[in-house]
């Protein structure tokens, strides 16, 4: 029985893709990565960033909504520090977190010819930002041009990872796929606020956040269903999978790969379960995940 996905000319062992954010650089749980489909460093921009103030994280059981604000180390030192001594037989995704279209141009540029970095996610999603980010991902003229600037700079893969906050994501989606992309990511998080009663203000340093974990899948589950019937080109899930019958209703809704995020949060052994619960349903089925994808039958 094969696992094995196929992007284009990019081969995925299996559908599993840890998602940016959970797993920092790599640097550490190489037992788990290197078992996964793919691997989605956290976010890099052009310059270092010290993101929001704390408190950063609130959750529950079916919940976590989270502020963090794209801290990482920029591109001088994640290039020259961070990256060089990375080893993982798991194909590696830088996600690109730019402010303006000259940002992305300098990142592309920065790391197109570095041998390690199999594609790019462009992050035109995140909620807990001033500029950038879901700003961005919002208007599908900039979603157009970013992703259009980013192909010409590179032939690597191009995944463009997409807000569903104030906006409709199937115009987004539909601009990116015009414009080169070769896989949309869907969704990120969704705009959340978490409230002190005792303090009577916002719980997170930055105000609000973005909600993620398993009570966002049924929405998300029908945005992958509703994009994926649009565009022509592969649709990544990106919110809510916390086991592997996750996984298969995000490729029956039309899926072609599952990331997977706060579930890493709380046991950054997840990836290990959710792959051995992908295979047992599999086996008793007598199928593969290239042939579950999109095979969501209409009533």
């Amino acid at each position: 029985m094969s696992l094995e996905i196929t992007l284009g000319n990019a081969r995925f062992r299996n559908p599993l893709v840890l998602a940016s954010g959970t797993f920092g650089y790599g640097q550490s749980y190489t037992d788990v990565i290197d078992r996964m489909g793919a691997f989605v460093t956290k976010g890099i921009s052009v310059q270092e960033r010290f993101g929001n103030p704390p408190p950063r994280i609130w959750d529950t059981a079916e919940t976590v909504v989270n502020s963090v604000g794209l801290e990482n180390v920029g591109l001088k030192r994640f290039t020259e520090e961070v990256l060089p001594p990375i080893s993982l037989s798991t194909p590696l995704y830088v996600n690109l977190a730019g402010v303006t279209s000259d940002d992305f141009r300098i990142l592309v540029e920065s790391l197109n010819d570095n041998e390690k970095v199999a594609g790019f996610e462009l992050n035109l999603s995140c909620p807990n930002v001033k500029e950038g980010g879901a700003a961005l991902g919002q208007s599908a003229r900039m979603v157009s041009e970013v992703t259009a600037l980013a192909r010409s700079l590179s032939a690597k893969p191009i995944w463009v990872k997409l807000t569903s906050n104030f906006c409709d994501v199937r115009e987004t989606s539909k601009a990116a796929a015009d414009a080169g992309a070769d896989a949309v990511v869907l969704i990120n998080t969704l705009n959340a606020l978490v409230i002190d009663t005792r303090g009577r203000r916002p719980f997170l340093g930055a105000g609000s956040g973005g909600l993620s974990g398993p009570a966002i899948k049924p929405y998300v589950l029908y945005i992958i269903r509703e994009v994926s019937r649009l565009i022509d080109i592969p649709v990544i899930a990106s919110g809510g999978a916390v086991s592997g019958t996750d996984v298969v209703d995000y490729l029956l809704a039309g899926a072609s790969l599952v990331q997977l995020g706060s579930v890493n949060l709380v046991d950054p052994q997840a990836g290990l379960r959710i792959l051995e619960e992908l295979k047992n349903y599999l086996k008793q089925e007598g199928a593969s995940p290239a042939c579950l994808i999109g095979k969501l039958e209409d009533k």
